[in-house]
């Protein structure tokens, strides 16, 4: 209900109009209360060190990053490319942040130093002793938002949790800066956040963890003679359903099919290891071309956000300008009266065009953004693996390739132990 009151109204209005505008200016101060310290070690530690604190173990987990989810609206299993436009995403360039966000993140996971290795993998359709999934919610250059969900051996879900980081719009203006990624914070976050998850793994069930990735790969290549060592159900967790594998037991350390399998895991760990060279090389390719894109799209993308704000803080202004032109209109007839409706309405039509034009600013922006974010995609090089005197070439995409070198490792088994 609008209010009879004209005067309360219109300093409910002024009250409003000066709040939005003080949202609009905020001083940044910087404090400096770090105690003065000069001196060698006069902190009580080296400040460049960023070793982590282990504890003693013989236990190292194997992690797997899969390609990061590029967070594409969907449609069913198409892309829904309408809303792909109004979120302004550039597909192509989403896919490439996909690859790279999944190679820093690894590279962050890999500086703690607390694991076995740690592989950058086509998907999650592989060998390992955690999983880190994760998901591209948002990235324009100034904001990157990711969701990350680490999963165990045994297909449990340990944690999940999303980061975020903004990229100060003065970043590139320091030298210092030149080649480093501004996104760099997220990553080490994630780092950070796996390894405090494996803090509170006990040795035995990190050994459970091994024991279970390799019974669930020698399960994979001959689901009859290590169907007893291994219950599978499903699960429930936080709402998430997942595939649970259970150990009943373990074959004995000299069972000859076990030995074998294990050979054929080193195999496929080999590709693995190749396929880090090939991620490398991607990752180095597009170094120059994406720091570019961020430079270059970072004050449009600030420009873009300042303009969404502004466009929505005139949109409201200029409601609340109709609205008491109407109430004044509404509570008298005099000719003062009529005049500041008039006023008033023609205010709200000049507020209200110019949040369209700010609007249009908008669309300017994310087009820069978009136009910035063509031509970068992986691309793969066919190569040859050898495996028992026998070479196969192996093409396509990273995810393409490991499957057929699985599947060549499968057909290699299936023939030795029909052979025996």
């Amino acid at each position: 209900m609008i209010s009879k009151n004209p005067y309360r109204l219109a300093a409910l209005l002024i009250m409003m109009i000066v709040t939005l505008s003080a949202c609009q200016s905020t001083s940044n101060k910087n404090t400096r209360n770090a105690p003065l310290a000069v001196g060698p070690n006069a902190m009580g530690q080296d400040s460049y060190s960023t070793a982590k604190a282990l504890p003693q173990s013989n236990i190292f987990l194997d992690v797997a990053v899969p390609v990061f989810d590029p967070g594409l609206p969907m449609d069913g299993n198409k892309v829904d490319y309408d809303e792909l436009d109004e979120m302004d995403i550039w597909p192509q360039l989403r896919r490439a942040e996909a690859k790279r966000f999944a190679v820093e993140t690894k590279r962050a996971i890999a500086a703690t130093r607390a694991f076995g290795s740690v592989s950058v993998v086509p998907d999650a359709n592989t060998s390992a002793d955690l999983y880190v999934l994760g998901t591209v919610l948002h990235s324009d250059s100034e904001f990157v938002r990711l969701k990350v969900t680490v999963v165990d051996s045994s297909g449990e879900p340990l944690d999940s949790e999303e980061f975020e980081h903004q990229v100060s719009k003065s970043y590139f203006r320091d030298a210092l800066n030149k080649g480093k990624d501004p996104y760099q914070p997220v990553f080490d976050e994630v780092g950070d956040y796996v390894y405090r998850l494996l803090m509170d793994l006990s040795e035995q069930e990190k050994q459970t963890l091994k024991n279970t990735s390799l019974v669930r790969y020698a399960h994979y290549y001959s689901p009859e003679a290590f169907k007893d060592y291994l219950k599978v159900s499903i699960d429930r967790k936080n709402g998430t359903r997942f595939y649970k594998y259970e150990l009943n037991g373990m074959p004995a350390a000299d069972d000859a099919m076990l030995q074998r399998i294990e050979v054929l895991r080193n195999q496929e760990m080999l590709f693995v290891d190749r396929l880090q060279d090939q991620f490398d090389v991607f990752q180095q390719s597009t170094d120059d071309p994406y720091h570019e894109w961020q430079r270059e799209t970072l004050p449009e993308a600030v420009r873009a956000r300042e303009a969404r704000a502004e466009r929505n803080a005139k949109a409201v202004v200029g409601t609340l300008g109709f609205i008491a032109a109407l109430a004044l209109g509404n509570n008298s007839n005099s000719t003062s009266t009529s005049v500041a409706k008039t006023a008033g309405a023609l205010g709200s039509v000049w507020l209200l065009k110019d949040a369209y034009q700010a609007n249009q600013n908008l669309k300017v922006a994310s087009a820069v953004i978009d136009e910035m974010g063509q031509g970068l995609d992986l691309t793969l090089s066919p190569q040859v693996m050898e495996f028992n005197e026998q070479q196969v070439e192996l093409s396509g995409t990273a995810a393409e390739q490991y499957q057929q070198w699985k599947a060549h490792l499968r057909k290699m088994y299936h023939l030795e132990t029909s052979a025996n």
